[in-house]
């Protein structure tokens, strides 16, 4: 069982590839580092075939340990023939290997293992496999009265018990059954009796049927969690006849002993196997849902962590209220906090009214505010109305003027405001000045505030509180390491928080970094950072390409590229005769980067790295995504029409759908049947044409003003 092989296959990828990849990461290297500065040794691979190899390797050995010991199990109890063990060997996950052994299972005290215990195993082998028409079943029994067995019938009745458990231990039986169960059962869930609903969350399952085999993943969720919650029931129904004959067919030797084995297969079936695989069947479907809903939460969340930043914008950002007032904050182009301050422009108060606009203008103009940034909470509407009649009014007095506002998502914000990070940052702020500034942090750079944020609490994906924990966390983990390395960060203005996802910096390391940063001011160059209190020789290796300094005396500080390639760097600037005050872009574009790569002993890799780091030194891989939307004049629902056309931008993707902002407190959701380019095109996932972030049209197609709903198609250009 050569798990490195096993790994090759299913990843598509050489052994070598795994091989390396796999030493690599054992001597402590990074998935950020080997996937940026190893693709030489691992063959080009990216992040997420890095983190599936290592993955998928240490599922396979533990796999491959858990066979081997269920193997020994069922030989030293003279269980184990060769067609259990091909089943076992062939089994490709845990929980099928676990499947095939429970029938099995040592030391559960079960009828048949009494009846064992009476000596009945004889008689029950010879039952099972009598072929002789004279066989008499009674006379057979006979031999094994004792004391505990006053009859026939009670002997009988006894090694019954043992016959259905070697029918339900029959790799073949429970396979067919199973699949009988899968291809032809049907799931049926009911609203449980004085089950309470209050929101009738759960009113499409009350009297529900779908087929097992075509159920989708999100409604197996919903499902779960309805009977989780004590409001449904959830049963799997089938066609017990076919099984019932089939089986007689497979199990018919004698005609003497047919009505003693049809017997056994009801007991086998409705105590033993059914119950079981039901068990089975349920469990696989909930772990494939599972499985889904974490790859499509943690997809959005990459996406969302990637969105632009808004680059040299000063904000004003707004959490607004009505009777506790408008919170505001001023943040300047960097992120830094300037001033919070508090309107009241919805207590129908006059004075209070006035007083909020010249609140708003003063912050304008004495820090110079680009953009103004309104949460989309309570009292949004009426905060935008008011920022917008603002504007007008300053536009009239100075046409010049090109202030915009936008309407923005404040999911998180109370999550953040209240949290530790929070507090260690403005400790002298309350909970909603906080929030304020979230708000606009998180448009200026959703990076940077959406890392301090537990992932599951910014309103994306679907039941993401309903699946393993400790699945979600990992893969939101790796997906936050990813983004942060893909980014990088300038060292000296990063904060603590995202310092510490950096390739190869832990907790204490980051802390240390900033309080360098505090003793000494800025760093000046990358070898400075080998001065910091606890970062060692590995930790700089995995580090330093993914800090950037930008104003650094060495040109290459501020570049992606690895301080171990500087030297290579040089001679390729040397070579082509690259002015770095000066770049030809040109020159580095027509380069025949493998050509380059021969000449100077290196690999392509390495040679490409250095070439697109000189033609972008600064480049943030966000510069190339479409920003966020400003706001259209959509105040409410009743400003929306059927069929007309709005720009949306696309806030959550599930598996039936996805949901866009198109300015209201209400997204619109567009099923994946509404999101078609092509009349006749099937579309597996709505991942494979939208990701979070996409700017997109909208045509309306029904608005639901009493529930609040509103759903859509997508018009593609």
């Amino acid at each position: 069982m050569n798990s490195i092989n096993n790994v090759a296959k299913k990843l598509n990828l050489s052994e070598n590839q795994v091989k390396n990849t796999l030493s690599l990461l054992s001597e402590g290297a990074t998935v950020p580092f080997i996937s940026r500065y190893r693709k030489n040794i691992t063959g080009g691979l990216d992040e997420d075939q890095i983190t599936k190899i290592n993955d998928l390797y240490v599922y396979d050995v533990e796999l491959n340990k858990r066979k081997e010991a269920i193997l020994n199990i069922l030989a030293e109890n003279k269980l184990l023939n060769d067609e259990l063990k091909q089943k076992i060997e062939a089994a490709d996950t845990k929980q099928a290997v676990e499947n095939i052994y429970e029938p099995f299972k040592i030391g559960k005290k079960t009828k048949a293992s009494d009846a064992i215990a009476l000596g009945l195993s004889p008689l029950a082998d010879e039952i099972l496999n009598n072929n002789d028409d004279n066989y008499n079943l009674y006379y057979a029994a006979k031999k094994y009265i004792s004391d505990k067995l006053k009859t026939e019938d009670e002997v009988l009745q006894q090694t019954k018990f043992i016959i259905a458990q070697n029918i339900s231990q029959d790799p073949s039986t429970r396979e067919y059954v199973k699949n009988q169960l899968w291809d032809y059962g049907v799931i049926e869930t009911k609203l449980k009796r004085n089950a309470i609903d209050e929101n009738e969350t759960f009113k499409q399952y009350y009297n529900f049927s779908e087929r097992v085999n075509k159920i989708p993943n999100h409604r197996i969720l919903a499902i779960s969690r309805g009977e989780d919650k004590k409001i449904l029931s959830y049963d799997i129904t089938y066609n017990g006849k076919k099984i019932i004959y089939d089986l007689n067919q497979k199990y018919f030797k004698s005609k003497r002993t047919a009505k003693c084995i049809q017997e056994c297969i009801l007991d086998a079936l409705d105590r033993l196997i059914i119950p079981s695989i039901i068990r089975e069947i349920k469990t696989e479907l909930f772990e494939r849902a599972e499985a889904e809903a974490i790859k499509v939460f943690a997809s959005n969340v990459e996406q969302m962590l990637l969105s632009p930043a808004t680059k040299n914008k000063r904000i004003l950002a707004i959490d607004p209220a009505y009777v506790n007032g408008c919170k505001i904050a001023a943040i300047d182009q960097n992120g830094n906090f300037l001033k919070e301050g508090i309107i009241y422009p919805h207590n129908h108060n006059q004075e209070q009214w006035f007083e909020a606009i010249n609140t708003i203008n003063k912050f304008i103009d004495e820090y110079k505010i680009d953009l103004i940034v309104i949460g989309n909470g309570t009292a949004s509407r009426e905060t935008e109305s008011f920022i917008d009649k603002l504007l007008q009014k300053r536009l009239e007095k100075n046409p010049h003027e090109k202030i915009k506002f936008v309407i923005v998502s404040e999911v998180g914000a109370s999550v953040y405001s209240a949290s530790k990070i929070a507090q260690e940052e403005f400790p002298q702020l309350h909970v909603e000045y906080r929030s304020a500034i979230h708000i606009g942090r998180k448009f200026q750079d959703p990076l940077n505030e959406l890392i301090k944020i537990d992932p599951k609490s910014i309103g994306i994906g679907q039941y993401q509180h309903d699946v393993n924990q400790k699945e979600l966390s990992k893969q939101l983990t790796e997906k936050l390491n990813k983004v942060v390395n893909l980014v990088g960060v300038d060292l000296n203005t990063a904060t603590k928080v995202i310092l510490s996802y950096i390739s190869g910096l832990s907790n204490t390391i980051a802390s240390n970094i900033v309080n360098y940063r505090e003793e000494n001011g800025s760093f000046k160059s990358r070898e400075e950072l080998k001065k910091v209190k606890g970062l060692g020789p590995k930790a700089y290796e995995q580090s330093v390409g993914f800090l950037r300094i930008h104003d650094s005396n060495n040109f290459y500080d501020k570049t992606n590229i690895h301080p171990e390639s500087y030297k290579l760097a040089d001679t390729i600037v040397n070579k082509l005769n690259i002015d770095l005050n000066n770049i030809d872009k040109e020159k580095l574009l027509s380069v025949d980067k493998e050509q380059l790569a021969k000449e100077l002993n290196s690999d392509k890799y390495s040679i490409q790295l250095i070439i697109e780091s000189l033609i972008a030194p600064e480049k943030d891989i966000r510069d190339d995504k479409p920003g966020f939307l400003v706001s259209d004049k959509v105040l409410t629902i009743d400003d929306i029409t059927q069929g007309q056309i709005i720009k949306g931008q696309i806030q959550n993707v599930t598996d039936f759908g996805a949901f866009a902002f198109i300015g209201l407190k209400q997204n619109v959701l567009i099923h994946i049947t509404n999101m078609k380019k092509k009349e006749n095109q099937f579309i597996k996932h709505p991942l494979d044409v939208l990701n979070v972030g996409d700017n997109v049209n909208i045509q309306i197609i029904s608005i639901d003003k009493e529930h609040n709903k509103i759903q859509g198609k997508i018009i593609w250009d």
